[in-house]
């Protein structure tokens, strides 16, 4: 506070002014009684609520859980089913999820040269019937 008494509030930028100013020392913003009350009418900082993040399931896999997976894995459907469960969600814990994505693509790597493998002898197949056919 200053000596002449009631001290002037810039509402732009926060300054004390004394109370015979009628701009800001500061920031040059017009100072009148009304920019006063305005100024000590503004509710202070309130701070946010602070955030509570749910810590996710970073424990490491046990070798009888990596086990068990690769055993629910060899069914046939279920092992898919639950493969695509755990690779995309969201209650998997992380490991299980890179683990069941890496399995997904070994199986997509294993259809494809399946595919590929099955054209592939087909027409080897089809070619020696067909010599064997028309040579005699």
């Amino acid at each position: 506070m200053q000596k002449g008494g009631f001290c002037m509030i810039c509402p732009n930028c926060g300054t004390n002014n004394s109370d015979s100013t009628k701009f800001c020392i500061t920031c040059g913003a017009r100072l009148d009684a009304g920019a006063q009350q305005q100024a000590a009418q503004q509710p202070g900082y309130q701070p946010a609520a602070p955030v509570v993040i749910q810590p996710m399931n970073n424990q490491p896999l046990t070798t009888g859980q990596f086990f068990l997976m690769d055993l629910i894995l060899a069914i046939p459907l279920v092992g898919l089913i639950m493969c695509f469960v755990w690779a995309f969600g969201d209650a998997s814990n992380p490991n299980r999820k890179a683990w069941a994505k890496a399995k997904l693509i070994w199986i997509l790597i294993g259809v494809v040269l399946t595919i590929l493998f099955v054209v592939l002898f087909a027409g080897v197949f089809a070619s020696i019937v067909n010599r064997i056919a028309y040579s005699y």
